[in-house]
């Protein structure tokens, strides 16, 4: 009995004993599984916490414009990977160029077709409907925000194909290196390549003249066989353009008449030349233009300076038409004005001209006008006095005041005018010596202009003794009155002969009127001849004239 216990109590121990191992070892394994749990979670956190430093340098490099890698090939922002591919593609390595194209997961019908030639296909797209601005392209490596696109794709540009939207996209795909990134041409276009091509592709008569022409040649990015279309447009129409115009010159002017040179230059040289590169340019876009010929010709570089030459040969043909004018007119010395005006003119224009070359070349003109501004200001205070006399020769020239030939009197000198330079003018006296007077000068002073009177003013005082009685007076004031009423070349408008006053020694009678001539060498002859007539009527009425003599005595003039 009491052994029968013992043995029942052991086995109770013995059960209690297992059951107590048994949750001994569930709980190290629950403790064993927590341990691990919680292990994973803190290497998932560590790694979290990487992958984020991760991503905030690359937003710290991205934002700085620096790529966390630079790719070999430029591919590493959507502008950078366009610009390289287009680069590619004008020198011809169209090898190089297809590797800016994602070629994964493309339709199988194309899986079979040569990648260069779809790069050539894609390219020759592009060139003939497209003007890249590669400054609308993101320089980010991540690519452009807020463009409704996702974030691994940019968006080219968009054509029409049969009035439906094809877009071409950049793609942001994973580069030959675990965690690189590059941007291609997504293979969503490259799919369409095949159907842009067979809508946006050459005529079939360039085709085939293009199979004949050695390819692998270009310049500036224009292919040989496009060069040879220009040349041949070149020749063919500037001839026609030449013989077209100058049978236009002929129409307007006469190869007698002053105008017909300048005409002729004008029509014959820049004018065609300018139509021919007009038609060559849209020749030139119609065949296609790679990214640096679109870049000159966005430029307007050859275009600028033709219309600069166009715009010289309108300025001579407005001097010339101002010349012959001024040479009809008599007027030799405004005429030799012109020249010097049309080159300020020209100038002007050319630094207009200038200035718009640089804006379309994308240079900021601000600072240079500033900077232009500024040495202006220093120019023109340096050539403050001959700006004044050239502003003084234009005044000359165009109020007139005075002419080359005529008589003048300025201040104290009395001469003739023989010259009006663009800075001073010569006066030659009476002396026979010449007098410069700066321009600015004579344009601010009052001027005399003898030879612009119409006629020549005759004013005699005749004196006659203090002792000639009125009988002789009154005779002497009629017969010279009738004189000169008589004589042709006096003008009887205003004529006056009166007694006008008792002199201190002698009786004056003034006389006033006009002789009808502008010749100064013919009024001197008229007036001789007057002044004998007066002598001939003082002598006729028994009066003499009055001499003031030594003492205060008088005596007749015999």
């Amino acid at each position: 009995m009491t052994l029968s216990r013992m043995n029942s109590t052991a086995s109770q121990a013995r059960r209690i004993a297992n059951v107590m191992a048994q949750i001994a070892v569930c709980g190290a394994l629950l403790v064993g599984i927590a341990g691990l749990a919680w292990a994973q979670e803190d290497a998932r956190e560590t790694a979290d916490k990487k992958a984020e430093a991760a991503e905030a340098l690359a937003e710290i490099l991205v934002s700085e414009g620096k790529p966390g890698f630079v790719d070999p090939l430029g591919r590493d922002t959507p502008r950078s990977s366009m610009r390289s591919f287009l680069l590619a593609a004008e020198q011809g390595d169209f090898q190089r160029a297809q590797q800016f194209m994602d070629f994964r997961n493309l339709p199988r019908e194309l899986r079979g077709v040569d990648r260069a030639e779809l790069a050539e296909w894609l390219y020759l797209v592009i060139s003939r409907t497209l003007w890249i601005d590669e400054a609308a392209l993101s320089d980010n490596a991540l690519g452009a925000k807020g463009d409704g696109l996702p974030e691994y794709r940019d968006l080219i540009t968009t054509l029409d194909l049969e009035g439906e939207p094809v877009g071409l996209l950049l793609q942001r795909v994973p580069g030959d290196e675990p965690g690189q990134f590059i941007w291609k041409i997504s293979n969503a276009s490259v799919a369409q390549v095949p159907r842009l091509y067979e809508h946006f592709g050459y005529p079939e008569w360039v085709e085939n003249f293009k199979q004949r022409i050695p390819s692998g040649y270009s310049f500036l990015g224009v292919e040989l066989f496009k060069w040879i279309i220009m040349v041949a447009l070149a020749v063919v129409l500037w001839p026609l353009l030449w013989l077209f115009f100058l049978g236009a010159t002929r129409l307007l002017c006469k190869p007698s008449d002053g105008l017909y040179p300048e005409v002729r230059k004008l029509l014959t040289k820049p004018l065609p030349i300018l139509i021919v590169l007009i038609v060559g340019a849209m020749m030139l876009v119609e065949l296609g233009l790679g990214a640096t010929a679109q870049g000159i010709l966005k430029s307007h570089t050859l275009t600028t300076f033709i219309a600069i030459w166009l715009l010289f040969c309108v300025v001579d043909l407005i001097r010339g038409i101002r010349r012959e004018r001024f040479l009809v007119q008599g007027r030799d010395d405004a005429a030799v004005l012109g020249r010097p005006m049309a080159n300020a003119v020209k100038l002007i224009i050319a630094l207009l001209g200038v200035l718009l070359w640089l804006s379309n070349m994308g240079v900021n003109i601000s600072a240079l006008l500033a900077g232009l501004g500024v040495g202006g200001i220093a120019m023109a205070l340096a050539l403050q006095k001959p700006i004044e006399d050239l502003f003084g020769a234009i005044t000359l020239y165009s109020q007139r005041p005075v002419s080359t030939g005529d008589v003048c009197r300025y201040g104290n000198h009395f001469g003739k005018v023989e010259e009006i330079g663009l800075r001073s003018t010569r006066i030659r006296t009476q002396g026979n010596t010449i007098v410069s007077v700066p321009n600015s000068r004579l344009a601010l002073e009052d001027i005399e202009n003898i030879s612009a009177r119409k006629s020549v003013w005759y004013q005699p005082l005749i004196r006659l003794r203090i002792d000639t009685t009125p009988e002789q007076m009154r005779a002497i004031v009629e017969k010279v009155r009738q004189c000169l009423i008589d004589d042709e070349q006096v003008l009887n408008d205003v004529l006056r002969v009166q007694f006008r006053q008792f002199g201190e020694y002698s009786l004056d009678i003034k006389v006033h009127c006009y002789v009808n001539t502008t010749n100064f060498d013919e009024y001197l002859k008229i007036s001789e001849q007057l002044n004998f007539r007066i002598l001939e009527i003082v002598e006729e009425s028994g009066a003499s004239l009055a001499l003031p003599l030594r003492g205060g005595q008088f005596a007749p003039v015999s």
